[in-house]
């Protein structure tokens, strides 16, 4: 039976509490593994913001409730299958969880002009900013 990959991380719920689990479903890796390498290797780069978290927001789904964004700045990220690179300056990883803690989706986004760790826009596509880093 093929693995899910676990992954301590903010509960968003209560961001200053204990920490929780959230999954990276065996389905997901093996589809980026299959057929998007370059994101395959860039789950490192969301694992990073996962346990770094600079920002998390709430409500990121338009047509289904629930679910958030985890974002920060990774050092280094895959430009390439086999070649990394600095993480821009002017850009920001995310990284979205489902309302059952699943990661669904992982990418580098624009940031903000205001905040370099919110993505682009954020004020209209997410219901609200519910945890900022204090680092």
């Amino acid at each position: 039976m093929p693995n899910d990959f676990f992954i301590n991380i903010r509960d968003p719920h209560d961001p200053n509490g204990p920490h929780i689990q959230a999954k990276i479903p065996h389905l997901v890796f093996l589809n980026l593994y299959k057929y998007h390498p370059v994101r395959y290797e860039n789950l490192r780069a969301a694992k990073f913001v996962l346990e770094n978290t600079a920002r998390i927001f709430a409500g990121v789904r338009e047509f289904s409730e629930g679910g958030w964004c985890f974002t920060g700045k990774p050092l280094n990220w895959y430009i390439r299958e086999t070649v990394t690179a600095p993480f821009p300056q002017s850009l920001v990883y995310a990284v979205y969880i489902n309302p059952r803690v699943e990661v669904y989706e992982t990418r580098a986004e624009n940031s903000a002009p205001d905040d370099p760790l919110c993505p682009e826009g954020w004020q209209n596509r997410y219901s609200g900013l519910i945890w900022k880093s204090t680092f």
